[in-house]
């Protein structure tokens, strides 16, 4: 007699296709949530290399003006470059910069300087509030003439800026905090004076407090809502699609416990 392998009862090979069927499911579960996961992984790196800093950037020339003469006769100083983007994003709007050209009074400049603090009035600078435009209205920020001459000419910008080429504001400020009581003397000659400069992006600020008055939804706020659901979705929509395969996989086909059997006459 031959060997004869040996067969299993219907309900046993049933268990063992499910089984199988679910071990397969698992897998192409597995493969297709790393699938997605790459390929949401490579959009947020290509969105990171979208910009580049030196080749997708434009930069802008506009004078900084002073005042020396304790009126509003402002003259040039030097030069103050603004570089961003050409495109708008969000990895972009941080890359704003301002430098400012180094700037040397003049033996005349700090005698000017010198009557303005013995007058005990302020030396003030200003700049376009829209870099693509010099001729926009002028922001103007200013310290008493005497802290320039008491900081040995340290002085130190904070530009307030948008992506879009709008100073916000200016704040100006000496490396003094205050002027000697004996009073304050210009070097004989020329001075080169040390600036520092730093930026500061445009933030959202407190909300002021007052009184709320009915109204619909505007267009604006539907958009944005619209926006948020979206971007919910956007960081999500891996996991939604990973965990309905698997729960549709792992189904499997229900087991089916024993087999009709014949009756017996």
């Amino acid at each position: 007699l031959g060997w004869r392998p040996r067969l299993r009862p219907p309900h046993i090979q049933l268990r063992i296709r499910a089984m199988r069927q679910r071990s397969w499911g698992i897998l192409l579960a597995v493969t297709v949530v790393t699938l997605l996961w790459g390929a949401a992984s490579g959009f947020e790196a290509d969105d990171e290399a979208d910009w580049d800093g030196d080749r997708d950037k434009s930069s802008t020339t506009v004078p900084v003006e002073h005042s020396l003469a304790g009126n509003n006769q402002f003259t040039a100083r030097c030069k103050m470059t603004y570089s961003s983007p050409k495109s708008s994003s969000f990895k972009s709007k941080r890359t704003v910069s301002v430098s400012i050209d180094p700037t040397t009074l003049s033996v005349g400049d700090l005698q000017a300087l010198q009557a303005l603090a013995d007058a005990g009035k302020h030396y003030r600078v200003r700049l376009p509030s829209d870099v693509n435009n010099p001729s926009s209205p002028k922001v103007v920020a200013s310290v008493p003439a005497c802290l320039l001459i008491a900081s040995d000419f340290h002085e130190i910008f904070r530009v307030h800026v948008d992506q879009f080429g709008h100073i916000r504001g200016l704040w100006y400020q000496t490396m003094a905090l205050a002027c000697p009581a004996g009073g304050v003397q210009v070097p004989s000659s020329s001075v080169k004076v040390v600036t520092s400069v730093n930026v500061d992006m445009e933030a959202r600020g407190p909300k002021v407090a007052v009184e709320p008055q009915p109204k619909g939804v505007t267009e604006e706020e539907v958009k944005k809502k619209a926006e948020q659901e979206k971007t919910f979705f956007g960081k999500y929509w891996m996991y939604i699609v990973g965990f309905l395969l698997v729960f549709t996989l792992m189904g499997g086909e229900p087991d089916k416990e024993g087999g009709g059997g014949g009756g017996g006459k």
